[in-house]
């Protein structure tokens, strides 16, 4: 059987993937793609999605505590547009690189990052030149890192143009590092896109734990919610039957497996999914069939 990890990110160093994780390995792994590379080819994992998240609000942040306190208007000015300026390097910089590890090895397929702080035409900009250059399938977004909520306005125009050039959206759903509660991302503040963006594929990852009953009500009334196991299928307290009703329920035509690597191991991901009591046909679906689906993926 095929297996598609819809969840998974790289980085270009074990310093940033450190630094992702809070400045330390959680479970053994950086996230480089060094460690990948051997993922793959024991052959378990056909494709991995691989997913670029910036936290460019906290970088902008840091950067800006650095500013003397006496600053002048328009020095500030000066320096906010050179920081505009160098996060936008940053996340583009990120993408290229991603795009370009994706375009040498065809076992991954690149989800570049979307910022809501990046102005509207730059970042819209970076969407298009990335889809005409890499032919790029989804975007990726993390309102919480940010301390946002994906209704916020600076997403819109994201969503829009997500919409119109039938771009998935992946989102982070649920807690995170810094929302130990998951308000940012809780199923609730994904409604509002929904309902204003109704052709909008739209993926909350993680189950959007602890928030899953919230997301499963939100699944009934919108056949364009998408969710992953990523992270929650060996990191939660949920039981095998929980996960299995809450993928009967949510819908298996639209759950897909996920490992989050490198915040876990995608191999045991795996052998937890396969310990499940799906169907046949409901763990083919949630193996592969469904991301290979959505992503208009070559066997």
């Amino acid at each position: 059987m095929q297996i598609i990890d819809s969840h998974f990110h790289l980085y270009k160093s074990e310093q940033a993937g450190l630094m992702a994780q809070g400045g330390e390995s959680l479970i053994g792994f950086c996230g480089t793609l060094e460690e990948a590379v051997p993922i793959l080819n024991r052959g378990r994992i056909t494709k991995i999605i691989a997913l670029a998240v910036i936290p460019i609000s906290p970088m902008r942040q840091a950067a800006m505590k650095k500013w003397p306190r006496d600053i002048t208007p328009s020095k500030r000015h000066d320096l906010s547009k050179e920081l505009d300026e160098k996060m936008l390097k940053r996340l583009t910089g990120f993408n290229d690189w991603l795009c370009r590890v994706a375009r040498e090895d065809g076992r991954i397929e690149p989800v570049i990052a979307a910022d809501a702080t990046i102005s509207k035409e730059k970042m819209a900009a970076e969407i298009l030149s990335k889809l005409e250059s890499y032919r790029i399938k989804a975007l990726k977004i993390h309102p919480a890192v940010n301390s946002l909520s994906p209704a916020y306005q600076g997403y819109q125009h994201i969503f829009e143009l997500a919409q119109e050039k039938n771009l998935i959206v992946i989102s982070h759903g649920g807690i995170s590092g810094n929302d130990t509660e998951g308000k940012y991302c809780s199923p609730i503040n994904f409604r509002k896109v929904l309902d204003r963006f109704p052709k909008l594929k739209l993926v909350v990852a993680h189950l959007a734990f602890p928030h899953v009953k919230s997301l499963l009500e939100l699944a009934s009334q919108y056949p364009n919610l998408y969710t992953d196991l990523s992270f929650v299928l060996r990191n939660s307290p949920l039981t095998d039957e929980v996960f299995c009703e809450v993928i009967r329920s949510f819908g298996p035509d639209r759950v897909f497996f996920g490992s989050d690597f490198p915040w876990s191991d995608p191999e045991k991901d795996i052998d937890r999914l396969l310990k499940l009591n799906l169907s046949d046909n409901e763990l083919e679906m949630v193996a592969w069939q469904n991301a290979a689906s959505i992503l208009a993926l070559a066997g």
